[in-house]
């Protein structure tokens, strides 16, 4: 497998990577999201579990604390009970979490099992969710975004020669039209006297050059047009 393979492989790849990410991380973001701004209100039944996780944060300025695990079941408008669980940060004797019968909470009616304690406020870890979503769309952006194509020798070399004419001209240089943006026949046959242009004005290594700049498949009239559209701006401006 050749150098330029693996490196294409290896882009490929990333760009996979970046796409699932980027998915997961928008996805599990915007759900609790739109379970506490767009949610049904509940309201807990029971608390059936709290419980610390791992040990001590040793954080500066908070030295005893802890995460705890809050479990708890809470009924739904339709009656229905559902169940769900918390992540808070605690002390050793307690989570603080705030939770008890009666407390609200937001839950997705066609998915109830994505819920959030809470009225449904924009609050701090709704700001956090949002960000960590913007930042699963940014990564997914990267991923589908096509790279910038390599530059061609020809390429490279009417930028030098841009560039040193704009060094050496006194006057403003002229601005290259956007070649691309332009439409060229492609239906009518090259006739003897564009032919005769092209061959008047451009040697035959510069009309490769501009062939190999345009990235061209075939030798089509489109193609041939485009050619003597640059070579006469070209030959117009002094280049």
């Amino acid at each position: 497998m050749g150098k330029k393979q693996k490196l294409r492989r290896a882009a490929r790849r990333d760009k996979i990577a970046a796409i699932i990410v980027g998915v997961i991380l928008a996805v599990g973001s915007l759900l609790p999201v739109s379970a506490n701004l767009l949610g049904r209100t509940g309201y807990i039944t029971e608390i059936t579990r709290t419980e610390r996780v791992g040990g001590r944060l040793d954080e500066p300025g908070n030295p005893n604390a802890y995460w705890w695990s809050v479990g708890y079941k809470f009924r739904m408008e339709n009656g229905e009970i559902e169940t769900g669980s918390i992540q808070v940060k605690g002390d050793a004797v307690s989570s603080k979490s705030g939770l008890r019968v009666g407390s609200p909470v937001r839950y997705l009616v066609l998915i109830p099992a994505y819920n959030t304690p809470g009225e449904g406020t924009l609050d701090g870890s709704t700001v956090m969710y949002l960000m960590c979503a913007a930042l699963g769309v940014f990564i997914f952006m990267r991923g589908v975004r096509k790279p910038k194509p390599n530059k061609t020798p020809a390429q490279r070399s009417r930028e030098y020669r841009a560039a040193k004419t704009a060094r050496e001209s006194p006057q403003t240089p002229a601005v290259e039209p956007d070649w691309d943006s332009f439409e060229y026949d492609d239906d009518k046959p090259i006739t003897t006297a564009e032919i005769d242009e092209i061959a008047a004005i451009a040697t035959d290594e510069e009309y490769q050059d501009e062939f190999d700049l345009i990235n061209a498949t075939d030798e089509g009239a489109a193609f041939f047009r485009k050619i003597l559209a640059i070579l006469r701006w070209r030959r117009a401006n002094g280049q």
